[in-house]
């Protein structure tokens, strides 16, 4: 009796662990969708709006569709006298523990863009990098939609083998 119950926790640890794994890649593309819609909000903000980098950050900061990106919550909503705005952007965005190493590369360019030129310059960059961003997503998607099938499979079968050989 004790084998098999073995065998099950077996099972049910490599399931998880597929699981998981597969959630992560998920949880890759969800953050690609909230990038594309930060670079989509920005641009309406300062195009339409033509608020400047701290009245973009505070309106970023104050939304709740972006609550998966957390580097927003550190980004600075007012100037002080001798900080330096793309020092601060990128000390947040080291402090986002979750985003892919091509997304955190966007995201540190769109904030060495922001302010910098005139509206239509600020705008056509974003336009570029969200070129970039669609680029990415697509390998984002396809990996969930590869591998994620193939962890959560091969996470069951190396639970089920594991717990045929505690039996």
């Amino acid at each position: 009796m004790l084998r098999i119950i073995a065998a099950f926790a077996f099972t049910s640890a490599g399931g998880i662990i597929g699981f998981s794994m597969a959630d992560k890649l998920k949880e890759a593309r969800k953050i690609c969708d909230e990038i594309s819609s930060l670079f989509q909000r920005a641009s309406f903000l300062i195009g339409y709006r033509c608020d400047d980098v701290y009245a973009v950050c505070k309106n970023l900061k104050s939304d709740s569709e972006f609550k998966d990106l957390t580097f927003l919550q550190y980004l600075p909503d007012e100037y002080n006298a001798g900080e330096d705005f793309r020092y601060r952007w990128n000390q947040a965005l080291e402090l986002q523990k979750n985003l892919g190493k091509e997304e955190k590369e966007l995201l540190a360019y769109f904030g060495s863009i922001l302010g910098k030129s005139d509206v239509d310059g600020q705008l056509s960059s974003i336009s570029e990098i969200q070129k970039e961003l669609e680029r990415i997503y697509v390998v984002r998607l396809e990996n969930l939609q590869k591998k994620g099938r193939l962890y959560r499979t091969t996470g069951l079968l190396f639970g089920v083998m594991a717990g045929i050989l505690v039996i």
